[in-house]
């Protein structure tokens, strides 16, 4: 059972179901298409309102990237960690740097980490949640120095 709808100029029920959608939460351009093929709106219906959102700043995915990835420090996310939810949203991987990389890991033992302050097993705890080795062994030492 596939609805399609006419179109004209903007589809406004389009229109009207993609600021319902965006009223809820934040979502990437590509997360709103997906989301609007599904309900079985037109593809070419579906670009015309996410131009419009866009050109309106309704959606930014920049700074929506960017938020995901201040929250992924502050949660204290791995780097394979955010591109992972960020591949599953559609988007391309966002890079953390070393330092931005390093204070995650810091987060993570801080609010996370309560067992023995045993360098080895520090290191295999960081390791397990996807941190690269050298940021592990950073952030281990650090953490024990505290």
């Amino acid at each position: 059972m596939e609805k399609t709808f006419s179109s004209g100029r903007m589809n406004e029920q389009v229109k009207k179901e993609a600021f319902k959608l965006i009223s809820k939460r934040d979502y990437f351009s590509g997360e709103l298409k997906r989301k609007l093929l599904q309900k079985g709106f037109e593809e070419k219906d579906i670009d015309e309102v996410i131009d419009f959102l866009v050109k309106e700043e309704y959606i930014h995915d920049e700074k929506l990237k960017e938020r995901y990835k201040e929250l992924a420090i502050q949660k204290g996310k791995s780097k394979l960690a955010l591109k992972k939810k960020l591949y599953q949203k559609g988007i391309e991987a966002l890079e953390l740097s070393y330092e931005e990389e390093l204070q995650s890991a810091l987060n993570l033992l801080n609010n996370k980490y309560k067992k023995e302050k045993e360098f080895k097993s520090i290191l295999k705890f960081l390791i397990n949640r996807g941190f690269s080795y050298s940021v592990a062994k950073e952030a281990s030492n650090i953490y024990l120095k505290d």
